[in-house]
């Protein structure tokens, strides 16, 4: 009987046993469905990342380190600023992407990467929320149609009739085949029914330097064109944005000169990979906009021309699709593809 009772106590302390081993998976299984929000909560508690994915020096560059110093002030962990080049910026992009979704891993994204290049190549097709996590719109600087001194034409009704009056005539510079110079002038030939040719340069200086020369005749230029517009070197004839540009305020923007709608700019905003918790974005859009509000940083980005936008992830969202539906027409109309 002694022995019969010692296997019944044996019996009971086992499974009392297997009940606290399920038990405590059960708890442990419970902490794991809060983990995401737990993990908000002490976000962030080591240094982030920022790839800013292409080469350091630019106007643009700066403008991000800037903006990196003052987030880390903001979020009290140090934010590391990285130039990863290569491919157009793919090679940045898609370090970004393919890091851990914990919010520690950000990425600069524009609409070359997130609009324009995936309308240019059908391979390279990535969607917001379903391949990367976009977080905030940030600073966009207008390009402005500039025009050489002595043209035919001193303003943008004027350059349609003497383009329709003169088919084929007019040429327009870029920096490049898919740059934004490129795409402006194609959005200019869509919605104004005229054929100006395009002449692609290697980079933005070259097609500057040809358009100071009277070897082209228009270009959709960054801010580097103010100071030969201001010397009377060359022709402002519109800007690019939806309002007009703070750097040459009496210069109207193309919706107002008569072309409803146009928008052509060059944006840079903040991007990380697909399945950041939600409220690690929500903190991660709080302290960005917290930052362009700043106003030691605001002051600095407007003297360099940049534009300050900030707002929900939910409105960058629909600047990526505004500006996808705007140019998809006018990328298949002017078949422009994107070469490798």
């Amino acid at each position: 009987m002694g022995y019969m009772n010692d296997m019944n106590s044996n019996t009971t302390t086992h499974r009392q046993n297997i009940g606290r081993r399920i038990a405590a998976a059960i708890g442990l299984l419970c902490a794991a469905a809060y983990l995401p929000s737990a993990m908000g909560q002490a976000y962030p508690s080591r240094p982030l990342t920022f790839v800013y994915p292409y080469p350091a020096g630019s106007s643009s560059d700066t403008a991000w380190r800037t903006i990196s110093q003052d987030l880390s002030k903001k979020l009290g962990q140090p934010v590391i600023h990285e130039n990863k080049v290569g491919a157009g910026g793919r090679v940045g992009l898609d370090f970004v992407i393919k890091s851990a979704p914990d919010g520690y891993t950000l990425g600069m994204i524009n609409n070359v990467l997130s609009v324009w290049q995936p309308l240019m190549d059908p391979r390279f097709n990535i969607e917001p929320g379903k391949d990367y996590t976009p977080i905030v719109h940030a600073i966009e600087t207008p390009l402005m149609l500039a025009a050489k001194i002595n043209a035919p034409f001193r303003d943008l009704k004027s350059l349609i009739a003497y383009a329709k009056a003169n088919p084929g005539k007019l040429n327009a510079g870029s920096s490049g085949p898919g740059s934004g110079a490129h795409l402006g002038l194609a959005l200019l030939n869509y919605q104004a029914g005229i054929d100006v040719t395009h002449v692609p340069y290697k980079g933005a200086a070259p097609a500057l330097t040809s358009l100071l020369a009277g070897e082209t005749d228009l270009f959709f230029a960054d801010a580097g064109a103010k100071p030969h517009i201001d010397a009377g070197k060359l022709m402002a004839i519109a800007v690019g944005s939806g309002q007009r540009w703070s750097l040459v305020p009496g210069v109207p923007t193309l919706d107002e000169a008569g072309l409803p709608g146009f928008r052509n700019t060059s944006w840079t905003s903040v991007g990380g990979p697909a399945g950041i918790p939600a409220d690690v974005v929500s903190r991660l859009n709080r302290a960005f906009n917290d930052v362009l509000t700043t106003p030691e940083v605001r002051t600095k980005l407007e003297a360099a021309g940049w534009a300050i936008k900030g707002g929900t992830q939910q409105e960058f969202i629909a600047v990526i699709r505004g500006d996808t539906e705007l140019y998809r027409p006018v990328i298949r109309a002017a078949n422009i593809k994107l070469d490798q």
